[in-house]
């Protein structure tokens, strides 16, 4: 259909197209199904914060027809406004996961937050569409490699510039999931990826306020938003990844080719370099640290009192994003090493959503402790480049002690993945939000057999609101 060469735009289109759930290798699909529980456990979890129910209220006063469920509540709302609403909640603690880069010349643990806006965008379209369970999951391990291969083709400095690449390019992801759901034909396909490129947007000044989670939250509304317009005719430029006026030209100052053409599924990006699912609801690039803070904890028996300096070095590009000194409430506190690390050192090593509330951040006991928090560049380490989040931790005991712990990984990541049960226990502080335990563990159960569902109906009535929501949220 393209009356240009488009060989960037080509590629995406014939693998949307051509790949079914046969298609997907086995250990893609079971890191898939990883992420599809991890996901809707942080939904459920994002649909009690604040920005979730601003959003919920937000939707309610438009109305419009009910096609798919807001997770964690009673409210089914049109498929846009549910995929938004599930979006922003998903993001909203900053708990979900990361993309991992494979070129050492991209920014590890910058790329995208892979899994949200797809699987908001593909979680409403299907209870739309009436999918199956493995089409919903075909759609979105799609979305899912898509997104995150266009990550790695944009220049690096998409996100240098200040590009929120959850939103920018999470909004592909998510066109190319619901595209697949709707089976859109080529040239169909083709303006959805031409229209969701015009809507790609998400600025990392918004980093440590409500508008990240918005950014992903927009980004699955976008996707569903360009699906639907395509399938009814709207059109747009169909070689949008190509040429001067291009997305990776406009917004990355171009890409690397051979990072996506021949590369999409070969290998799957979820297998090689894999994704990393968050042990803490904080930016990505505290965990190492954290992890490093937390097992010096646990290993020496270290107790606040007894501590008198905690020094991390680490790389500018760890220290800009996390910016907060001195946060104020629970979302600056996301991207402050100094409360990450503090927070661990003044309760023992517990770092999940209880101590990212504002009301902990504010208490003076708490700012006590981050007085004895120094984060700097260390230039031995920045010299060392970007391809790894690199620390070195050192912990300055009151009577002349010292611990030290260097870096480079944290629970989660491929190098230390966290098994079913440490999930489980995951999703269990998500969920148990909103349901009890029975409905946490038969939610779990079900999730893990997504692709076996003739019919994603029971799965959203199970993920709907808790027979405890109202206790549980109070």
């Amino acid at each position: 259909m393209a009356e240009q060469e488009s060989p960037l735009t080509d590629a995406i289109v014939e693998f949307v197209l051509n790949t079914g759930h046969e298609s997907i290798p086995d250990d893609a699909k079971t890191i898939s199904r990883r992420c599809f529980v991890d996901g809707c456990g942080l939904m459920v979890a994002g649909s009690t914060d604040h920005s979730g129910r601003i959003v919920q209220n937000y939707i309610k006063e438009f109305g419009g027809e009910p096609e798919a469920r807001i997770l964690g509540t009673e409210m089914t709302v049109p498929a846009h406004s549910a995929a938004f609403a599930n979006g922003v909640a998903g993001h909203a603690m900053d708990y979900d996961d990361t993309q991992l880069s494979s070129y050492p010349d991209r920014i590890y643990g910058l790329l995208t937050h892979p899994t949200t806006p797809v699987l908001a965008a593909a979680l409403a379209v299907a209870e739309t569409m009436g999918s199956t369970g493995e089409e919903l999951l075909t759609a979105f391990a799609i979305g899912f490699e898509v997104e995150c291969k266009v990550a790695e083709c944009i220049k690096p400095d998409h996100y240098i510039r200040g590009f929120h690449t959850t939103g920018t390019i999470g909004a592909i992801g998510a066109a190319a999931a619901s595209a697949k759901l709707m089976d859109l034909d080529e040239g169909q396909l083709r303006f959805c990826l031409g229209i969701v490129c015009s809507e790609s947007a998400g600025l990392r000044a918004n980093f440590g306020t409500m508008t990240k989670p918005f950014h992903a939250g927009r980004a699955a509304e976008n996707g569903v938003v360009a699906a639907r317009l395509a399938a009814g005719g709207f059109t747009s430029d169909p070689t949008i990844f190509d040429g001067q006026w291009g997305i990776f030209e406009i917004m990355g100052g171009g890409c690397d080719p051979d990072h996506l053409i021949g590369k999409l599924g070969n290998p799957w990006s979820a297998v090689d370099p894999g994704v990393s699912i968050k042990p803490y609801p904080s930016g990505s690039l505290s965990h190492p640290s954290m992890d490093a803070m937390r097992d010096l904890i646990l290993e020496h028996g270290i107790k606040n009192e007894d501590v008198k300096s905690v020094r991390l070095g680490t790389t500018t590009r760890v220290l800009q994003p996390l910016r907060y000194d001195d946060p104020q409430n629970e979302l600056e506190a996301k991207f402050s090493m100094k409360y990450s690390l503090g927070i661990l050192l003044h309760t023992g090593g517990k770092g999940g959503i209880a101590q990212y509330r504002d009301e902990v951040v504010v208490q003076d006991d708490v700012k006590e402790t981050l007085k004895k928090i120094e984060p700097f560049v260390d230039d031995e380490i920045e010299a060392q480049g970007y391809d790894r989040i690199r620390s070195k931790l050192t912990i300055e005991m009151n009577d002349g002690t010292v611990h030290e712990k260097e870096t480079d990984t944290s629970r989660g990541t491929p190098q230390r993945p966290m098994d079913r049960e440490e999930l489980y226990e995951k999703f269990t502080e998500c969920c148990g939000l909103v349901y009890d335990q029975d409905q946490i563990a038969r939610a779990e159960k079900l999730l893990y057999k997504v692709d076996n569902q003739e019919s994603i109906y029971s799965l959203v009535e199970l993920l709907g609101a808790g027979q405890v929501a109202e206790k549980k949220t109070a």
